[in-house]
């Protein structure tokens, strides 16, 4: 029985028809999900013009609501027909209202205070929809101070245009960036941004890999061992050894399935889930940063980027990260007697997998205290987490060091992996919390 044969054993054994399935199934509904939720995102954008009620019969108050769309505002005017805000807004189904009180206009043109509007805002949720209307209030509001603020420099105080920006803008801050001894005139937050969106997919795919791949083998071997066809595997003309790397190449090639599936579906959630939002947020963003050096180029010039070298590199440490998740999986499956004690048996894995992924989302390891650092780069899986940033920041003898220690980390697991699998230990060991019970109720029904 060679190699391929008992490769295509496994692959048949794990990809079921249940298997693929649910593959498609978790793809499908990170894209569906997406769709939904940026079919609301949408639709709360759509319906957030925020409304505006004029109780102010003044010449000023009137010139001005004309003029709010040149200041990036164009609410709907209502009537009210009583001061209860909450029972009229209820009656006009509106979430938001901003309210020019009487006298608002001659406060402004005789008055030396501030004059008031009031802002009232319905809020029927929690979500991310919600907060829209209170956003596009609040945008309204800051449209209202834009026009008032230049009437009074402009008719009150006789300012100039030149003057007047001046007032607005009396400080330009200029904002560069160094990394890797250079220098680029970016905003660090936009640098930071890009940074943060490039890394997130790698560790979120190492994360699902590492995962899937483990319960797939270790399942894989508790279920043989359920079926006694271990027992006839291990007898038959081949080496163990050749058995061990079937199991093993399989639940590779079936985790990159399921871990591309899930890439696949995320890519489309975080596209669907922005929907048309994504057009005015980057709209705003190349208002924001105009004559300003972009993300991708500000990464370029500051050696930001991964060469063919740097890519090899990751790719190695990928491969022994899944090695070596694979062989904590087998010497784990051999200890597994049935579904449950497999469940109970992945959490090792899944908690290594688990803690430097969230640390590394929200921390920079290398920026901890020693202990810390030491405590998270002894986890293997750290390493691959990390090699992007540290590769891009030049830190390529960190990453050096840690494929050393992994490798080093993975031979270890393999040597235990083929002990067990070369001797009796594969059917002798048993995880089960019904095994002593067992045990105890033969033995006293012996005598």
């Amino acid at each position: 029985m060679k190699l391929s044969n008992l490769l295509k054993k496994e692959l048949r054994e794990l990809l079921t028809p249940q298997a693929i399935f649910s593959m498609l199934f978790s793809c499908i509904l990170l894209i569906v999900m997406g769709n939904v939720m940026g079919g609301a995102m949408d639709e709360a954008l759509n319906n957030s013009s925020v409304n505006i009620a004029v109780l102010d019969n003044s010449d000023f108050t009137a010139e001005m609501i004309n003029k709010l769309p040149e200041y990036g505002a164009d609410p709907t005017v209502v009537s009210l027909q009583s001061d209860d805000y909450t029972s009229e807004m209820k009656r006009l189904d509106i979430k938001s209202l901003v309210i020019i009180p009487e006298g608002f206009g001659d406060m402004i043109v005789n008055g030396s205070e501030a004059a008031g509007v009031d802002c009232v805002s319905i809020v029927s949720g929690g979500g991310l929809t919600s907060s829209m209307q209170n956003m596009s209030a609040s945008s309204l509001t800051s449209s209202i101070t834009s026009y008032v603020r230049d009437y009074i420099e402009t008719q009150k105080m006789g300012m100039t245009d030149s003057e007047k920006k001046l007032l607005g803008d009396p400080v330009v801050t200029v904002e560069y960036t160094t990394a890797n001894g250079r220098t680029v005139q970016v905003s660090a937050d936009m640098l930071m941004g890009v940074l943060m969106s490039q890394s997130m997919i790698a560790p979120f795919a190492v994360f699902f890999l590492i995962i899937m791949a483990s319960q797939m083998i270790m399942t894989a071997i508790s279920t043989e061992k359920i079926d006694k066809t271990l027992e006839t595997l291990m007898s038959a003309p081949v080496s163990r050894l050749t058995v061990l790397s079937a199991k093993m190449i399989s639940a590779v090639i079936v985790a990159l399935l399921n871990a591309g599936a899930m890439i696949i579906g995320f890519a489309f959630y975080m596209q669907g889930m922005m929907g048309g939002a994504a057009g005015e947020l980057e709209a705003d963003a190349a208002v924001n940063t105009a004559g300003i050096t972009s993300g991708a180029e500000a990464m370029a010039s500051l050696g930001l980027t991964l060469g063919i070298g740097d890519i090899l590199i990751f790719g190695v440490d990928l491969f022994l990260t899944i090695a070596i998740g694979l062989s904590i999986s087998l010497i784990l499956g051999a200890m597994a007697t049935d579904t449950k004690s497999v469940q109970t048996l992945v959490m090792p894995i899944m908690m290594a997998t688990m803690i430097p992924f969230f640390v590394t989302m929200f921390a920079d390891v290398n920026s901890m205290s020693p202990v810390f650092k030491i405590i998270m780069y002894i986890i293997p899986f750290t390493h691959t987490y990390t090699a992007m940033n540290n590769l891009m920041f030049g830190q390529t003898a960190l990453v050096v060091g840690g494929l050393v220690y992994q490798a080093v980390f993975f031979a270890v697991c393999m040597y235990l992996a083929v002990k067990m699998f070369t001797s009796d230990l594969l059917f002798t060991m048993n995880f089960s919390a019904d095994s002593g019970k067992k045990k105890t109720l033969f033995k006293a029904g012996t005598k």
